[in-house]
């Protein structure tokens, strides 16, 4: 009687579609659950967030207007400490107070007072023809240094606000940044004012700078009367 070569071969090709029927039936059973608790992989769009591209936008600004006032034309010689004037070398142009007062201003006052000096009204008083900017400079220094709380009088108009303080215990700007404002608003918009000097102001800054509290218009006339 001769042996079946092909027995173990076909055992081994029965175990095989057994093992497959097992796991295709396992599939069918689980399906469901395997469907529920994994996604199948899949492309799709993924876009910026609105607050990224908001932030990108916000610092891109922010980049150029700073670019455009501080960066003196990109001068390569505009913060050389040993440019000096003479045959054949850099001549570094030396700003006027007033010039430096205009740059203080768009940084700091413009909000309020506006570019025109006119205020905003009922809310920020106008510069334009005021006698608190044409009166007396000691008066107007006092306002910048510590800043100014309550009512105040304004040509015929009466404004009740808070004037934040520009010196030590405010945003506190250099005694030269402060003359520069002041000088600027004081000959600017038609006014015509003497300019505070740096060295007026070096001497304001050292009677008042210690103040914590902001001044008010009562105090202030008191001491400099409307002529």
């Amino acid at each position: 009687m001769s042996e079946d070569k092909t027995s173990p071969d076909r055992n081994r090709e029965s175990n095989i579609d057994s093992a497959a029927m097992q796991d295709a039936d396992m599939q069918s059973i689980h399906s469901p659950q395997l469907k529920r608790e994994r996604k199948e992989p899949h492309e799709r769009q993924s876009p910026i967030p609105i607050s990224l591209l908001t932030l990108i936008s916000l610092l891109a600004f922010w980049g150029g207007y700073y670019f455009s006032n501080y960066s003196q034309d990109f001068r390569w010689d505009a913060y050389d400490p040993y440019a000096k004037g003479g045959l054949g070398e850099v001549v570094v142009e030396e700003k006027t107070l007033a010039e430096i007062g205009a740059r203080v201003f768009r940084g700091q006052c413009v909000a309020c007072h506006q570019n025109s000096g006119l205020g905003v009204a009922g809310a920020f008083p106008p510069l334009v023809n005021s006698e608190w900017v044409l009166g007396d400079e000691e008066r107007l220094a006092r306002i910048l240094i510590n800043g100014l709380n309550g009512e105040i009088a304004v040509l015929g108009d009466t404004y009740n606000g808070n004037m934040p303080a520009f010196g030590p215990h405010g945003l506190n700007l250099k005694p030269k940044q402060i003359a520069a404002v002041l000088t600027y608003i004081r000959q600017t918009w038609g006014n015509n004012a003497p300019e505070v000097t740096v060295e007026a102001l070096e001497g304001y800054h050292a009677a008042y700078g210690s103040r914590t509290e902001p001044w008010t218009a009562e105090e202030l006339l008191a001491d400099f009367p409307m002529k």
